[in-house]
């Protein structure tokens, strides 16, 4: 039998139990406080420093919508690119691998250090690199440093309308043009992404973002939301390509500063071509320069000089304060206006408002404005649109410089008249020439047709809203007819404009030369700014076409410098609309005797003896017109390439000796 412990070592022992038993409760009691406290009081705290850890939140602009010309071109899209990222917090990378990393990207290596050293789980690296990059990159496994495909604005076209068109940036933000005057359609919400990141740094997105994505699936769930609003324009890109061709080759010959273009569709209001030299490529939007992003046709104010006569005539005629067969005492070719002098280019006696305007009398002009006085000139001014913005949907706009009735001296009823100490935007006058064009109905310009989403739908549409059937009745359709007529003497014999003609059509409109104003002094400079603005057929017209030449050397008058580019421009616009008529037979050759030479080089010549026809000058045509030219003259046509011939095989005015021409076309069809 087993002695019992004494009494003392009994009490020890329980009271020992005790103790330990109570050590163990308190220390569970501590863990349950503990658990407690961490998944009632911090869990949140730590869920929330779990998922910085383990998640990476990504804000990815949604696809911008295309943009299309009238005839459904591709102006402007979205397509994914690759750009690099990299997560320095978790992942650092050593020193060889940022040369190569530095080296591939096109970094300089202390610029990529200050990226790299930094202490943030995610920053950009490289956007939208190419892929041959985005492979080499991909080649260096790397932890922590990766490939995200995102949208980027691509512009087909490249310079093709780019003052209309515009431009967005990385973001996808529209910064110039439609592109920013209609970002709140174009721009979906944003594409919020949570990617998850393992311990190496590196980052899983969803389907669609990362670079293993590829197929078409894959980039459609990249993008995100479906895109906003796709635009079509009123812009015909072919058209267009052809405005900023001529005008362009104007600004050249004449060695100019800048120049504007405008092609408007009078019975709409519809802009079916604008361009500006300089230009940009909207591609390569880093390297914009200020002087070229301006679109001149709706941001630069300027002095219309005698185009302005137009609008001094048109008010004289509805308001009645002259005949049309008055005549009216030109002085000779000075006028006295207070202080002042008014001097015309040549010696003109007695003219009617008719011949004013054929010439461009500035005294005629003065004299028919004095009739009408400041106050109810002022006002038809501001009625013809001067003084306040089209609302044309571009970005931009400015209202030109008028002075008020009561600010006009009679000096400055006699300036204002022929287009002097008045400034207008090219799209203002473009518009109020239209206005004459059409009846006397004032439209306001416009640039895009449509604007619709696979979400929603037709969101805006110019031919089923209010756009056709809004005009303000500026002038009677009566005096509208007069006042063409008189346009159409300034492009006849005598007139200012015959550089203006085109053949088989009757065109109407008006030379201007005005001086520019130096912003240093506030004074006339010796720049001058030529412009011929006007419209075709003359009887039905279906284009209004604005040219400007800014600052040409030497000849410096509209009706040399502008008016031939005009002519240019709306001959093509009428062959696009299918009214050009055929040109007539070509002016038979020089003759020596009974034969016919024809001028090779300069100490070349080549004969054929008799009555031949000679093939005509093809270059410049369009296809459609080239054919029917052709069909005319009973030739079989071989054609290579489209667009616009640039070559012919048989040369012009060769004999038409077979029954085949060959053709070679290049730029846009």
């Amino acid at each position: 039998m087993k002695p019992r412990p004494p009494a003392d070592e009994h009490v020890f022992l329980r009271r020992r139990a005790l103790v330990l038993l109570g050590l163990l409760l308190l220390a569970l009691g501590g863990v349950a406080a503990r658990t407690i406290q961490l998944s009632l009081i911090d869990g949140e705290a730590l869920a929330a420093r779990a998922n910085r850890q383990y998640r990476q939140v990504l804000r990815i602009p949604a696809a911008r919508g295309e943009i299309r010309d009238r005839v459904g071109e591709v102006l402007a899209e979205t397509v994914l690119s690759p750009s690099i990222y990299a997560s320095p917090r978790y992942h650092p990378v050593g020193a060889e691998a940022r040369l190569e990393l530095a080296g591939i990207l096109g970094l300089a290596p202390e610029s990529l250090a200050v990226r790299l050293d930094g202490k943030a789980g995610f920053i950009w690296l490289a956007r939208h690199v190419d892929e041959r990059t985005a492979l080499a990159i991909d080649d260096l496994e790397l932890d922590g440093v990766g490939i995200l495909r995102e949208g980027r604005r691509v512009y087909p076209r490249g310079r093709l309308g780019a003052h209309v068109v515009g431009f967005a940036g990385r973001d996808l933000r529209g910064l110039e043009g439609v592109e920013l005057r209609y970002d709140r359609w174009m721009r979906g919400p944003e594409q919020v992404v949570v990617a998850e990141r393992d311990g190496r740094g590196r980052l899983f997105l969803p389907s669609g973002l990362d670079e293993n994505s590829g197929s078409e699936e894959d980039e459609s769930e990249a993008l995100g939301p479906a895109p906003a609003a796709s635009l079509v324009l009123t812009i015909d890109a072919v058209l267009q390509s052809i405005v900023e061709r001529e005008l362009a080759a104007g600004v050249d010959a004449v060695h100019a500063t800048a120049g504007t273009a405008v092609v408007l569709d009078p019975r709409t209001g519809a802009v079916l071509a604008l361009a500006n030299v300089p230009t940009f490529n909207p591609n390569h939007s880093a390297f914009i320069t200020p002087e070229a992003r301006r679109n001149r046709a709706i941001t630069d104010s300027f002095e219309p000089g005698s185009t302005f006569k137009a609008i001094t005539a048109a008010a004289a005629v509805d308001d009645d304060v002259v005949a049309l067969d008055e005549p009216i005492d030109c002085e000779r070719g000075r006028y006295r206006v207070g202080r002042w002098t008014i001097h015309d280019h040549h010696s003109y006696g007695m003219l009617t408002l008719p011949e004013i305007v054929q010439v461009s009398s500035n005294i005629g002009t003065t004299k028919v404005a004095e009739r009408i006085g400041k106050e109810r000139y002022a006002a038809w001014v501001r009625r013809f649109g001067f003084g306040s913005p089209t609302a044309i949907d571009l970005p931009g706009e400015v209202r030109g410089l008028l002075r008020p009735a009561a600010r006009l001296a009679t000096i400055d009823l006699a300036t204002n008249s022929f287009g002097q100490g008045i400034a207008v935007t090219p799209i203002q006058l473009a518009a109020a020439f239209a206005a004459l064009a059409d009846g006397g109905r004032l439209r306001t310009p416009y640039v895009v047709q449509q604007a619709h989403s696979a979400r929603d739908g037709v969101l805006f549409d110019a031919s089923n809203s209010n756009f056709h059937d809004a005009y303000s009745q500026v002038v009677r359709p009566e005096t509208a007819r007069l006042v063409t007529e008189m346009l159409e003497r300034v492009v006849a014999k005598g007139g200012t404009g015959l550089k203006a003609q085109i053949p088989g059509v009757r065109v109407a409109g008006k030379t201007g030369t005005a001086q520019k104003v130096d912003g240093a002094t506030g004074r006339y400079s010796r720049e001058r700014l030529a412009s011929f603005v006007g419209f075709a057929p003359a009887e039905n017209p279906v284009v209004v076409t604005l040219v400007m030449i800014d600052n040409p050397k030497g000849i410096a008058y509209g009706g040399l410098v502008a008016a031939p580019v005009f002519a240019q421009i709306t001959s093509r616009a009428l062959d696009r609309a299918g009214l050009l008529p055929a040109p007539p037979p070509p002016l038979p050759a020089p003759r020596r005797g009974n034969a016919l030479v024809r001028t090779v080089a300069a100490d070349t010549t080549v004969e054929f003896v008799g009555d031949l026809a000679l093939v005509p000058s093809f270059h410049g045509d369009s296809l459609r017109r080239a054919l029917r030219r052709a069909r005319e003259l009973g030739l079989a046509v071989e054609v290579q390439g489209s667009g616009f011939v640039v070559e012919q095989d048989p040369l012009p005015d060769f004999p038409l000796a077979g029954a085949s021409l060959r053709l070679r076309l290049e730029g846009p069809a």
